[in-house]
């Protein structure tokens, strides 16, 4: 293939993963929302959020050394047609009035475990295309990641207003048209990039399994990136699953502020991620990094006052600003330091650590909203935040993102 064709392979990688980020932040928006309009429950919406989380993390775990074997290019379509598959079954049962809680989270887990792999295989199959299309990985890795937050941008706000007009089960139907699409742009304009064979290394399925684990012991610096991210995420995935619409539901009305309050979330990372592009190979990683996680966390505090609505949407799109740059960052800290033939299972393994605190996450968010109000959660959310930034800051570990890489 010459440059020019790689340089066209790229670009429609940047496609289809948006279009998978947007499929999946369709959801993020349309199940809370159907899980409330079904049950009235917050705690419930926990669980489901519990259930999404979960089956991820597990598949991170076993997806990255199948992702290494099957190939990146098989393994993104194979994760967004199986994604697809499963989100449409919750329409049908729905339709058929055969649709209960149980099989609610069993559909939302099934599409769970796919997404975790696709999205690794994603972001293995970048770096050779990015060198192969003669790009600079600092900046491709800035703009993948403004177009995954483009999807944040995009999926909730279609989302919002699809659910009013059209119902909560019919918007998932868009949801697995949207997989299906991104499907087809891999499979038709992406090559497939895989290590060669004897350099594999992997002589069982469960050494396989742990490798990334022994990598990431043996790399300090992604193993407490892998640690703080997941510290981080424990305090976010409730946010945007359940505080964030309980808050709404309470203060603000309906489904369409939702996507709304999401939406300039994703706008404002979309346009940091994009500024960020063109200055990465500037700035400071780490104070960079660091510097976004403590304003996004200001923004909390914002938010637990509840604000009237258009100032809610500027903190939100505040947030998004700030933590637009550090994806990134992390992204490309992990390709500098991950060769190609360990690339998904080391991934994997980073994810699956930065993703194991979440299911926690969901289940308590759900909990405290119900018993302590939303309020008081998010503003306990902004206070563990600031705290976490600073234990964060004073890691000399964290200092060789840019001591080697700068």
């Amino acid at each position: 293939m010459s440059r020019h064709r790689h340089g066209t392979a790229l670009n429609m990688l940047l496609v289809s993963t948006t279009l998978a980020n947007t499929a999946e932040t369709i959801s993020m928006v349309a199940i809370p929302w159907f899980v409330l309009e079904l049950t009235g429950s917050y705690a419930q919406m926990g669980i489901v959020g519990f259930f999404t989380i979960t089956p991820r993390v597990v598949a991170m775990f076993f997806g990255g050394q199948i992702i290494d074997r099957v190939g990146f290019r098989t393994g993104s379509i194979a994760s967004d047609i199986l994604s697809g598959i499963s989100v449409s079954a919750i329409p049908i049962l729905y339709i058929n009035e055969l649709l209960t809680f149980p099989l609610l989270l069993l559909f939302v887990s099934i599409g769970a475990v796919f997404d975790g792999p696709g999205a690794t295989a994603r972001e293995s199959l970048l770096p050779e295309l990015v060198h192969r299309a003669g790009a600079n990985l600092d900046r491709i890795n800035a703009f993948l990641q403004s177009a995954r937050r483009l999807s944040v941008f995009i999926g909730p706000v279609i989302a919002g207003f699809m659910v009013t007009l059209i119902g909560t089960s019919n918007v998932l139907w868009l949801n697995a048209a949207v997989f299906a699409l991104s499907a087809t742009i891999t499979l038709i304009w992406i090559p497939d990039i895989r290590p060669s064979s004897d350099r594999q290394d992997t002589p069982s399925f469960w050494q396989g399994a742990l490798f990334g684990f022994r990598y990431l012991r043996d790399n300090p610096l992604l193993l407490w990136l892998a640690t703080i991210i997941g510290l981080f995420n424990f305090l976010d995935a409730p946010f945007f699953a359940v505080q964030l619409p309980a808050l709404v539901n309470e203060y603000y009305g309906s489904a369409r502020r939702v996507g709304l309050l999401l939406g300039a979330n994703g706008l404002g990372a979309v346009v940091s991620s994009l500024i960020f592009s063109a200055l990465a190979v500037k700035l400071p990683r780490r104070v960079t990094m660091l510097l976004g996680f403590l304003i996004a966390g200001g923004m909390f505090y914002v938010l637990a006052v509840v604000p009237p609505f258009p100032f809610a949407w500027t903190a939100m799109l505040i947030m998004g600003l700030a933590a637009g740059p550090i994806n990134p960052i992390l992204m490309t800290v992990r390709q500098e330091r991950v060769p190609v033939e360990y690339r998904a299972r080391v991934f994997g393994a980073f994810t699956s650590i930065a993703f194991v605190t979440m299911p926690l996450g969901q289940l308590l968010g759900g909990y405290t909203v119900e018993y302590f109000g939303v309020r008081t959660t998010i503003a306990a959310v902004a206070t563990a935040y600031t705290l976490l930034v600073v234990a964060a800051g004073l890691s000399p570990t964290l200092r060789r993102m840019d001591r080697e890489y700068a």
